[in-house]
């Protein structure tokens, strides 16, 4: 773990004051008006050499304001695929726009890079969608922290398309390629096959390694499943620039090298940022997948690539090579290029609704096939072979 960062936040307790079937979205601009004078309280009680600390310390508080917010909904709009038609018109009269998902009740702040977690062991309809999440905080189905005997554990990270934005449980595609494989294994004298679905909404790749780093790790996986989609190339350049303009973030190491290739100090014009980290954003990008895939290497778990497509979204062959050329270079293997799955399908049968290009129950069956064509009969893949005396199966190579 990267030592500039903030510690991690100590282990959420279950919320007592929302029962496991409690119905309801709601924000919070209370707790994040709180959170901000808090923060100032502290940037001003501190002593000169522990400001840089207390900058880090306000810029995650400050991110969950409302003037942050402001600035960055129409960015994760954008990054969601909410609010546009599948037809490419934008919505000039619609219904009022969600809040973003960081003040929701599914959203847990967390005093780090990531921002916020998925709030463990609650329920929830969110997006008129029925969410459970696990006591680890991941929305998926309840597992032991500590991996069981006989046992091949993945571990997914990624975005609203990996953690099933808009689809109830179950109907997502990480579910239905963990059962699939699993039933394979099961068959041929395997272990049992794990998924743990570590994505969260609105994660760009960067927050993605740090979820990793703070949770995925502990869990001891045998494999890392890193889901893309096109949005991964301009996703944390787009972040960074709106963060750095609003004053935040010039500290965050995993930027550090684009920041100073970009010739960039704390006080350039918003311009300058803009025109500087535009240049960088390969190599931002490029800086986030080397470091995931040198962090999974030093441990010696391989990695699955898979590039996925967005509803209605096309990706452009330069787009597409970029990504996979990147993902190689990072020692991601295999890398898959998922991203034709949609093709010559209707968008308007595939997306959860009109005014959103999430994948619906069906687009993930779909995503889920695809994936477990490309992986069920992959040599040494341990679904593919009965397992080893004291072992839990072989790489995934």
């Amino acid at each position: 773990m990267n030592e500039n960062l903030p510690p991690p936040a100590r282990a959420p307790e279950p919320r007592s004051s929302a029962p496991r079937d409690a119905i309801m979205t709601v924000n919070r601009p209370l707790l994040c008006q709180f959170a901000l004078a808090a923060a100032l309280l502290c940037w001003g009680l501190a002593p000169e050499e522990f400001r840089p600390e207390a900058a880090e310390s306000l810029l995650l508080a400050g991110k969950n304001t409302a003037d942050l917010d402001r600035m960055e909904a129409g960015y994760y709009e954008h990054l969601l695929d909410t609010g546009r038609r599948l037809d490419g018109e934008t919505l000039v009269s619609s219904p009022p726009k969600p809040p973003p998902f960081k003040v929701t009740d599914l959203a847990r702040p967390v005093d780090d890079f990531r921002e916020c977690v998925l709030e463990p062991s609650f329920t929830t309809i969110f997006q008129q969608a029925r969410w459970t999440t696990n006591a680890l905080g991941l929305r998926d189905r309840e597992y032991e922290a500590q991996k069981p005997e006989g046992t091949y554990r993945a571990v997914l990270i990624g975005d609203s398309i990996g953690v099933g934005w808009g689809v109830h449980d179950g109907e997502g595609f990480e579910p239905r390629l963990e059962k699939a494989l699993d039933t394979q294994s099961s068959t041929v004298g395997g272990p049992r096959i794990e998924i743990l679905n570590l994505c969260v909404p609105g994660y760009a790749p960067a927050q993605r390694r740090e979820h990793l780093e703070r949770l995925g790790w502990s869990l001891d996986p045998d494999l890392v499943i890193v889901q893309a989609t096109a949005a991964d190339l301009d996703w944390d350049e787009g972040r960074l620039r709106r963060l750095l303009s609003a004053g935040y973030g010039w500290e965050i190491p995993i930027y550090q090298d684009a920041i100073n290739a970009a010739g960039l100090k704390p006080g350039a014009s918003s311009s300058s940022i803009k025109k500087g980290l535009e240049a960088q954003q390969l190599r931002i990008l490029s800086d986030v997948y080397r470091a995931l895939g040198s962090d999974c290497s030093r441990r010696g778990v391989p990695v699955v690539w898979i590039l996925l497509p967005r509803v209605g979204r096309s990706v452009s062959a330069t787009e597409r090579q970029t990504l996979v050329d990147l993902a190689k270079a990072s020692g991601f293997d295999p890398v898959l290029d998922l991203s034709d799955a949609f093709d010559g399908l209707s968008p308007a049968t595939l997306a959860i609704g009109p005014n959103d290009y999430h994948p619906n129950a069906q687009g993930h069956a779909i995503l889920a096939q695809r994936l477990e064509d490309a992986l069920a009969n992959r040599p040494g893949a341990p679904w593919t072979q009965p397992s080893r005396p004291g072992s839990a199966g072989g790489a995934a190579h």
